[in-house]
């Protein structure tokens, strides 16, 4: 009988294929790593992609357009307009919004160190374009037109030649800037 002895080098296949089973087992773990940022990456971008998109539908959705807007009324004295009426409409898009949450703001300048502020609301002074007026609390739908008029007797009391900024605007949407012209202030002057 032979005794076959074996030498330690004859076992340097199984330290090999150990140090190539760690090497596997490292590089899935590093690809799991990798794998789970890219996903997380691609989920916060998707959701800024989401809030970007809503606030640009809100923002173009959710925005009054000026139409257009005359004098409505003329101070018995003459030569100030002590009512302006603006014609606005909701744009295409927007969902059905009260009245409540549109407002107006007018800024003039009367020559003073501080330019003066109009502002108020909708809801309880619009009227339909056939003079209806609409209820407190009531809502409008999207490509709706409709009147609303402006008391400037006190504040922003515009004259012949006078400029004015307005803006329109619904809570949490667009609005909409107009620039106010008077080369008349008779009634029926389109100022706009």
């Amino acid at each position: 009988m032979n005794k076959d002895e074996y030498s330690l080098k004859k076992n340097d296949l199984g330290a090999i294929g150990i140090g190539a089973m760690i090497i596997f087992i490292a590089l899935i773990l590093v690809a799991a790593v990798a794998s789970t940022i890219i996903i997380k990456t691609a989920e916060e971008l998707q959701q800024r992609a989401q809030k970007t998109g809503d606030d640009t539908q809100d923002n173009l959705g959710g925005k009054i357009l000026i139409q257009g807007a005359y004098v409505s009324e003329e101070s018995a004295a003459g030569g100030t307009a002590d009512e302006i009426t603006i014609i606005v409409q909701l744009s295409s898009g927007s969902d059905t919004t009260p009245l409540s949450e549109m407002e107006w703001h007018m800024a003039c300048d009367d020559g003073s160190t501080t330019a003066s502020i109009n502002a108020g609301g909708f809801d309880g002074v619009a009227t339909d374009l056939d003079g209806t007026a609409y209820a407190t609390g009531a809502t409008v739908d999207a490509g709706e037109t409709f009147l609303v008029p402006i008391d400037t007797s006190v504040d922003c009391t515009p004259s012949v030649g006078d400029n004015q900024e307005m803006r329109v605007f619904i809570s949490g949407g667009g609005d909409t800037y107009a620039s106010l012209h008077y080369n008349d202030v008779n009634p029926g002057s389109s100022i706009v």
